[in-house]
C-alpha cells in the first residue's frame, strides 16, 4: 500500500456566475457534442477499469449497495465499468444533459444500468447508501467541495470514491498539442483549470487515497477520426459558433493533413489516470 501525506489544497473549479448559470452552460455543451462524443471519444484502458472493478468488489456492503457514476455522459465508462464488475452489481449513471443520457440509454440496453438525471452536488443516493462513487473525466466539472461533501455523504465506511479521467498528451504527441492550441485559438477561454486529484483527496479528511493508476496511450486516428475527437471537445462549441461547421472542419482537416503519416494515419496521445480513495 502506497503512503500519502495529507496536504491543504485550494480547490480550483469552474468560474460561473451562479449555479443554474453553470448547470445550464454545462448541459449546453454537451448536448451539442453528444452525437460526435459517442461515436469518438475512447474507451479507458481496461486494465484500469478492471483494477478499479476490482476494488470496489473488494469493499464491505451488499452487492445492492449501487456503484454511482456522475457525469456519465454516453455512459462509454458506465457500460465498461459495468461489464468489469461481478454479477449482480448495481450500476446507476447520474447525467445532466438530456441528450448525454438519452444517448447512454440507447446504447446500454444489454447491461443493467439505470440512468437518471442528476448532479455531482446532489447525489440521488441516501445517506450511506452507494458502494462506490465515481466518475469519469468530468470531475473538472463539479463544484468539488459540494462533490466530495456529497460522497462523503453518500459512501458507508470502506466506501470507495474514485476519480477517472483522460487528458490530451500535449507534450509528447504532436497531434494532441495541435488540437489544444486550435480550441485554444479559435474557441472560448476555458472554463476550468485542470486539477490536481491526488492532492485534493489527500487533503480529504473524511477519506485515505489508496491508489494512483496512470497510462499513456497512442490512438491511431484517420481523418475522420482526428476531426471527429477534436470537436467532441466540451469547448468546441463556441469554436463552431465563431467558424461555422464547414470552416471548423476545414481548419481540422488541414491541421491532419500536416499531421498524418504516410497511409493517412495520425498519432494522437492521451495519458489516463484513476485516482482510488476509501472512506475512513
Amino acid at each position: 500500500m502506497q503512503a500519502f501525506r495529507k496536504v491543504t489544497v485550494e480547490l480550483s473549479c469552474p468560474v460561473m456566475s451562479g449555479e443554474q448559470s453553470q448547470l445550464r452552460d454545462f448541459r449546453d455543451r454537451f448536448s451539442a457534442v453528444s452525437g460526435r462524443y459517442e461515436r469518438f471519444r475512447p474507451e479507458y484502458p481496461e486494465a484500469m477499469v478492471r483494477a478499479l472493478a476490482t476494488h470496489i468488489a473488494a469493499s464491505p456492503g451488499s452487492a445492492d449497495h449501487p456503484t454511482i457514476d456522475i457525469g456519465c455522459g454516453t455512459g462509454i465508462f458506465t457500460r465498461q465499468l459495468a461489464r468489469a464488475l461481478p454479477a449482480g452489481f448495481r450500476v446507476i449513471g447520474v447525467e445532466p444533459a438530456p441528450q448525454m443520457r438519452r444517448a447512454a440509454i440507447d446504447r446500454s440496453a444489454d447491461l443493467a444500468i439505470t440512468f437518471t438525471d442528476g448532479t455531482a452536488e446532489a447525489l440521488p443516493i441516501g445517506d450511506g447508501g452507494a458502494r462506490a462513487i465515481v466518475t469519469a473525466t468530468a470531475a473538472h466539472w463539479f463544484d468539488r467541495p459540494r462533490f466530495y461533501a456529497e460522497a462523503s455523504r453518500a459512501l458507508p465506511s470502506r466506501g470507495v470514491l474514485a476519480i477517472v479521467e483522460y487528458i490530451r498528451d500535449a507534450v509528447y504527441s504532436p497531434a494532441a498539442a495541435a488540437v489544444e492550441d486550435f480550441l485554444a485559438r479559435e474557441g472560448p477561454p476555458k472554463a476550468y483549470m485542470r486539477p490536481d486529484y491526488a492532492a485534493e483527496l489527500e487533503a480529504l479528511e473524511e477519506f485515505e487515497l489508496k491508489d494512483v493508476l496512470t497510462q499513456t496511450l497512442t490512438l491511431p486516428l484517420d481523418m475522420d477520426g482526428f476531426v471527429g475527437l477534436a470537436l467532441s471537445s466540451s469547448h468546441a462549441k463556441g469554436v463552431l459558433v465563431r467558424l461555422g461547421e464547414a470552416s471548423a472542419i476545414s481548419a481540422l482537416l488541414a491541421i491532419g493533413m500536416r499531421l498524418a503519416d504516410g497511409d493517412g494515419t495520425i498519432a494522437y496521445g492521451y495519458r489516463f489516470q484513476a485516482f482510488i480513495a476509501d472512506r475512513f
